[in-house]
Protein backbone atom coordinates (compact mmCIF):
# COMPACT_ATOMS: atom_id res chain seq x y z
CA UNK A 1 0.00 0.00 0.00
CA UNK A 2 1.65 3.26 -0.75
CA UNK A 3 1.91 6.23 1.64
CA UNK A 4 1.53 9.74 0.73
CA UNK A 5 3.51 12.62 2.51
CA UNK A 6 1.31 15.10 3.61
CA UNK A 7 2.84 18.55 2.57
CA UNK A 8 1.94 21.68 5.04
CA UNK A 9 -1.48 23.15 3.34
CA UNK A 10 -1.03 26.56 2.19
CA UNK A 11 -3.24 29.24 3.26
CA UNK A 12 -5.84 30.05 0.70
CA UNK A 13 -5.95 33.98 -0.22
CA UNK A 14 -9.28 34.27 1.19
CA UNK A 15 -7.83 33.05 4.72
CA UNK A 16 -4.98 35.15 4.45
CA UNK A 17 -7.12 38.61 3.18
CA UNK A 18 -9.41 37.61 6.34
CA UNK A 19 -6.12 37.16 9.25
CA UNK A 20 -4.90 40.47 7.36
CA UNK A 21 -7.82 42.15 8.46
CA UNK A 22 -8.23 40.90 11.96
CA UNK A 23 -4.44 41.98 11.95
CA UNK A 24 -5.22 45.57 10.72
CA UNK A 25 -8.36 45.83 12.95
CA UNK A 26 -6.41 44.87 15.59
CA UNK A 27 -3.53 47.09 15.26
CA UNK A 28 -6.40 49.82 14.64
CA UNK A 29 -7.59 49.36 18.15
CA UNK A 30 -4.12 48.83 19.99
CA UNK A 31 -3.05 52.44 18.19
CA UNK A 32 -6.11 54.31 19.75
CA UNK A 33 -6.06 52.82 22.98
CA UNK A 34 -2.40 53.49 23.28
CA UNK A 35 -3.15 57.21 22.54
CA UNK A 36 -5.44 56.97 25.45
CA UNK A 37 -3.03 55.53 27.71
CA UNK A 38 -0.24 58.38 27.17
CA UNK A 39 -2.57 60.98 27.31
CA UNK A 40 -3.28 59.22 30.83
CA UNK A 41 0.28 59.39 31.36
CA UNK A 42 1.41 62.55 29.89
CA UNK A 43 -1.84 65.01 31.61
CA UNK A 44 -0.65 65.91 35.03
CA UNK A 45 -3.38 66.62 37.25
CA UNK A 46 -3.19 68.89 40.61
CA UNK A 47 -3.66 66.46 43.70
CA UNK A 48 -6.30 67.18 46.51
CA UNK A 49 -4.43 65.59 48.77
CA UNK A 50 -1.80 62.47 49.30
CA UNK A 51 -4.60 60.01 48.66
CA UNK A 52 -5.21 61.50 45.56
CA UNK A 53 -1.63 62.06 44.87
CA UNK A 54 -0.59 58.23 45.58
CA UNK A 55 -3.69 57.00 43.35
CA UNK A 56 -2.47 59.32 40.44
CA UNK A 57 0.81 58.04 41.13
CA UNK A 58 -0.72 54.23 41.08
CA UNK A 59 -2.90 54.96 37.79
CA UNK A 60 0.50 56.26 36.21
CA UNK A 61 2.16 53.25 36.74
CA UNK A 62 -0.98 50.66 35.94
CA UNK A 63 -1.23 52.93 32.44
CA UNK A 64 2.75 52.92 31.84
CA UNK A 65 2.42 48.49 32.01
CA UNK A 66 -0.39 48.54 29.74
CA UNK A 67 1.24 50.84 27.20
CA UNK A 68 4.04 48.74 27.21
CA UNK A 69 2.45 45.40 27.33
CA UNK A 70 0.12 47.14 23.77
CA UNK A 71 3.44 48.37 22.17
CA UNK A 72 4.94 44.80 22.88
CA UNK A 73 1.53 43.34 20.83
CA UNK A 74 1.27 45.98 18.35
CA UNK A 75 4.72 44.85 17.10
CA UNK A 76 3.83 41.17 16.98
CA UNK A 77 0.87 42.43 15.20
CA UNK A 78 2.77 44.22 12.78
CA UNK A 79 5.68 41.55 12.52
CA UNK A 80 2.45 39.01 11.53
CA UNK A 81 1.70 41.64 8.65
CA UNK A 82 5.37 40.90 7.65
CA UNK A 83 4.74 37.72 7.22
CA UNK A 84 2.05 37.65 5.44
CA UNK A 85 3.73 39.88 2.58
CA UNK A 86 6.97 37.54 2.71
CA UNK A 87 5.01 34.03 2.49
CA UNK A 88 5.79 33.23 5.63
CA UNK A 89 2.81 33.61 8.21
CA UNK A 90 1.59 30.42 9.54
CA UNK A 91 5.21 28.41 9.92
CA UNK A 92 6.68 27.91 13.38
CA UNK A 93 9.82 30.09 13.23
CA UNK A 94 11.72 27.08 15.65
CA UNK A 95 10.87 24.09 13.85
CA UNK A 96 9.39 25.34 10.66
CA UNK A 97 5.81 23.50 10.59
CA UNK A 98 2.80 24.57 9.84
CA UNK A 99 1.10 26.34 13.23
CA UNK A 100 -2.75 24.71 13.72
CA UNK A 101 -5.31 27.01 12.10
CA UNK A 102 -6.74 26.73 15.57
CA UNK A 103 -3.67 28.25 17.20
CA UNK A 104 -3.69 30.96 14.86
CA UNK A 105 -7.15 31.82 15.42
CA UNK A 106 -6.56 32.22 19.01
CA UNK A 107 -3.28 34.26 18.31
CA UNK A 108 -3.48 35.33 15.04
CA UNK A 109 0.24 36.70 15.58
CA UNK A 110 1.56 33.18 17.03
CA UNK A 111 5.26 32.72 15.82
CA UNK A 112 5.75 29.48 17.23
CA UNK A 113 3.39 26.12 17.43
CA UNK A 114 1.96 24.90 20.71
CA UNK A 115 4.88 21.89 21.10
CA UNK A 116 7.64 24.30 20.78
CA UNK A 117 5.99 26.87 22.74
CA UNK A 118 5.44 24.35 25.40
CA UNK A 119 8.72 23.69 25.46
CA UNK A 120 10.32 27.10 25.07
CA UNK A 121 7.74 27.51 28.69
CA UNK A 122 9.28 24.84 30.39
CA UNK A 123 13.10 26.37 29.83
Amino acid sequence: MATTVRMPEVKSDAKLSQIQRLLDAKRLELTSRLSEHREDVLVEREPDDEGAEANGNYSREFALTTIERERRNLAEIEAALGRIKKGEYGICSACGNKIPDARLRAIPWATICVPCAEKSDKR
